[in-house]
């Protein structure tokens, strides 16, 4: 059951786009628009390389909603044959004038003591890559599709993980309960995890804060800031180091705050470093989201019922979003096919912290469902459902604190 669930949430969250019929398909990473404006760049407490404040204008661009996975990296290597900095011998590296990489910290698809990364970690944020591991990817993916796809720069990094115009003035990405909204040293097991399990910033965001450390556009420059550009900065014009933002799931909590920087040499890769793309003013790729082969609703007949993770939700609307509709669509086949089953709809959530909002917000879930459902036939009499908000946990599906994770349902046999 949690390898189908794998495969359905694998296509939900990276989506993907059959550009030609002669090669395989091409994921395209799900894409943000981030509206342009003006913000505070930097921290007066931070760091010297964060001071000072300043501000920048920034014009809209998209934004990865996930981190580049694992899934994603491959078929960019599938299709290519690329071999990564990491992969590369130190007899090549001396012959380009790279320093020997050391110690072994493994490659993209391997672990430092040499195996494989399996195919459970698929949704997982692809790690061990370089700056131009990710520059390489982003040259593939926009040869792909037509469109011009980047490494964002530190700005519209920054920008992007303070929630934009929308931003609330958290301390981390997404909130300033740091084990609600990021993997890090604290609560990651010293490990990556599925992208998208934590709370997301005001813009709809995941894993600003933790999980992978992200690759940006620029050169770094330690006091780049006192002379930065006000409009559009793109860092410096040349330098030794690229930008990497956002903290890891290996970083202490003191470097997870949004105006945090690192640095590193472009060639050089760590088990904590990845990247997501941008693509800057024009529109987002358009993505059609495949129906799978593969039936989530199977664990219904071996274990009486199924926990469901990734679904998106409209909450004003009460409505269910375009790209988790095909998991709708598996429920529905599954009820249509054993027409004397009935089943309750099981919302669960913690996403505003205090218990009557959760109790709301997770019944709303759980109607938004059942009305998708009965929109394909289903007799609404056949479907019960029920907010538990955050008071109904289970062993799989509990933060470090000790709460229920955002945007589960539980569907079971009545």
């Amino acid at each position: 059951m949690k390898k189908n669930l794998t495969i359905i949430v694998l296509i939900l969250l990276m989506g993907g786009l059959q550009l030609n019929a002669q090669k395989p398909l091409v994921n395209v990473p799900f894409m943000i628009n981030v509206e342009g404006g003006t913000f505070q760049m930097g921290s007066n407490s931070g760091n010297a390389d964060e001071k000072p404040v300043h501000p920048v204008t920034l014009n809209s661009f998209y934004l990865g909603k996930y981190e580049v996975t694992f899934s994603e990296f491959k078929n960019f290597v599938d299709a290519t044959g690329y071999k990564t900095d990491a992969e590369s011998p130190d007899t090549l590296r001396l012959k380009h004038g790279l320093p020997p990489r050391g110690i072994n910290n493994g490659t993209w698809n391997t672990y430092s003591n040499g195996k494989p990364v399996p195919f459970s970690d698929s949704l997982n944020p692809v790690g061990n890559i370089s700056w131009n591991d990710a520059t390489a990817y982003c040259k593939w993916l926009s040869k792909e599709t037509g469109k011009k796809f980047r490494l964002p720069t530190e700005a519209e990094w920054e920008y992007a993980g303070k929630g934009g115009n929308k931003s609330k003035g958290f301390k981390y990405a997404g909130g300033n309960n740091l084990d609600e909204v990021a993997w890090y040293l604290g609560n990651s097991g010293n490990r990556a995890h599925t992208v998208g399990k934590k709370m997301p910033n005001e813009l709809d965001l995941y894993d600003m804060a933790g999980n992978i450390r992200e690759w940006c556009s620029d050169w770094y420059g330690e006091s780049y800031y006192k002379t930065s550009p006000a409009e559009n900065p793109a860092g410096p014009v040349r330098g030794s180091h690229r930008v990497l933002r956002g903290g890891s799931w290996g970083s202490e909590e003191g470097r997870m705050r949004i105006s945090y920087r690192n640095n590193e040499f472009p060639y050089n890769s760590a088990p904590g470093f990845g990247f997501r793309v941008s693509i800057a003013g024009e529109p987002a790729v358009k993505k059609a989201v495949p129906q799978s082969n593969t039936n989530l609703m199977d664990g219904l007949d071996t274990k009486g019922f199924i926990d469901v993770y990734g679904i998106h939700f409209d909450i004003g609307k009460a409505a269910v979003k375009p790209e988790s509709l095909p998991i709708i669509q598996q429920i529905s086949n599954y009820l249509k096919e054993h027409p004397k089953m009935n089943v309750i709809i099981e919302g669960h959530t913690d996403n505003t912290g205090s218990d009557a909002p959760n109790l709301s917000l997770s019944d709303k879930r759980a109607l938004s469902i059942k009305a998708e459902i009965v929109k394909q036939g289903i007799d609404p009499g056949r479907m019960e459902t029920k907010g538990y908000g955050s008071s109904k946990p289970v062993a799989d599906n509990k933060t470090a604190a000790g709460r229920t994770q955002n945007r589960r349902v539980t569907i079971k046999k009545l």
